[in-house]
């Protein structure tokens, strides 16, 4: 599985790997994208640097690297929710521009995900238009931006979180214009742990009652809302990735389930269970108030959730790692699957790590014995 999260800078995705991830370069970083744009310059991305600092920014951090970034491209313009236009053909030249300018700056790799927010049943919030004018809008895109040479996109079908599912006229696949042999769209649903059964103040609850909830709300609301999307993915013969998730301390969809690392492992047992190819958690402030962000650490405070969160993602980033010793010493990691730290050959403080890693262990076998009594 790959993974990354929400970051618009440089040194943040640099930051982020060094502090948390022990150099290792994440796979993904996914972020927002500017209605009117058609090109670039339309990435949330550098806030506040020149055309040209963004550019060679973007450059540096995904085309000359194997990191890749998922673009929410607002595929209808200006007009965000209005699809008759894309799908009359009227933005065809828009979107093999806005590929071409990725390709120039080695981003013809990128994860796209055509939208506006998507938040199906079909309605207002969603569009102004049909659903089969989203769905022939979006396989034009996908035509005309793969069209390009050095063309390698691969596209994402993003509806926001609903119980009630998507339209089945609004699959691209389905269009006319869907390019022959392309693959099936990746789907990716918002998911957050929010909603309106956590109580508006989780200080209102024993630390009983709240992991109580906790499970409950995780077994009655969020595994069905995740299965529902799973099932649709499957039967379109589609695979499933998450461009935007988390916890939350006080989400868009008030009131959240705080703090809650039980929640990180879960999904991520859904995920590896599930075969899921991406995620990508949404590390910034919440649109509501509040925050989902887990990094940098003195920014959150979601200190549990965040650290559960780079647990998990270790256990995959840590096997590709180069921090091996010699031959002569079998070629282990220097990271081991939860994150314990093994001195290096011939250092002198060889106690301190072991030292750091015996604090840690009781708390983590804690973890674990949780994890286990929570399996379903």
């Amino acid at each position: 599985m790959k993974h990354g999260a929400y970051l618009i800078t440089e040194s943040e995705v640099s930051g982020i790997e060094d502090e948390w991830f022990n150099g290792s370069t994440i796979d993904l970083v996914t972020t927002t994208y500017t209605e009117g744009f058609h090109d670039a310059i339309g990435i949330t991305w550098e806030p506040g640097a020149g055309a040209s600092e963004k550019r060679r920014s973007l450059q540096r951090t995904f085309g000359e690297t194997d990191r890749r970034m998922i673009i929410a491209y607002e595929f209808a313009g200006e007009n965000r929710g209005a699809y008759g236009p894309p799908a009359n053909g009227e933005f065809d030249s828009e979107y093999r521009q806005f590929a071409r300018d990725l390709v120039s700056l080695g981003m013809g790799d990128s994860l796209i995900a055509p939208n506006h927010e998507f938040n199906l049943n079909w309605g207002a919030k969603s569009a102004m238009d049909e659903p089969e004018n989203y769905r022939d809008g979006y396989a034009r895109c996908v035509r005309e931006m793969q069209s390009v040479d050095g063309a390698d996109f691969t596209f994402c079908y993003a509806p926001a979180r609903n119980r009630l599912g998507v339209a089945p006229e609004a699959w691209p696949v389905q269009s006319e214009y869907w390019p022959s042999g392309e693959e099936p769209p990746v789907v990716m649903p918002t998911f957050y742990d929010a909603g309106q059964t956590y109580p508006d103040d989780l200080s209102t609850l024993s630390d009983e009652e709240l992991e109580q909830l906790r499970d409950q709300i995780w077994r009655e609301k969020h595994k069905p809302v995740l299965d529902m999307w799973n099932d649709f993915a499957t039967s379109r013969n589609a695979s499933l990735g998450f461009r935007e998730w988390g916890v939350g301390d006080d989400a868009y969809y008030n009131p959240a389930g705080g703090d809650n690392a039980e929640f990180i492992h879960r999904v991520f047992d859904y995920m590896r269970n599930n075969g899921v190819e991406y995620q990508a958690y949404w590390n910034a402030e919440s649109a509501g108030g509040g925050t989902h962000r887990l990094w940098p650490e003195e920014d959150t405070t979601l200190d549990a959730a965040g650290q559960a969160f780079k647990t998990e993602v270790l256990v995959d980033l840590g096997e590709t790692t180069d921090n091996t010793t010699d031959d002569t010493t079998g070629g282990s990691d220097t990271n081991t699957l939860g994150g314990y730290q093994q001195p290096s050959p011939g250092t002198v403080d060889w106690h301190v790590p072991l030292n750091e890693n015996f604090s840690d262990i009781e708390a983590d076998i804690k973890a674990l014995d949780e994890r286990l009594k929570n399996l379903e």
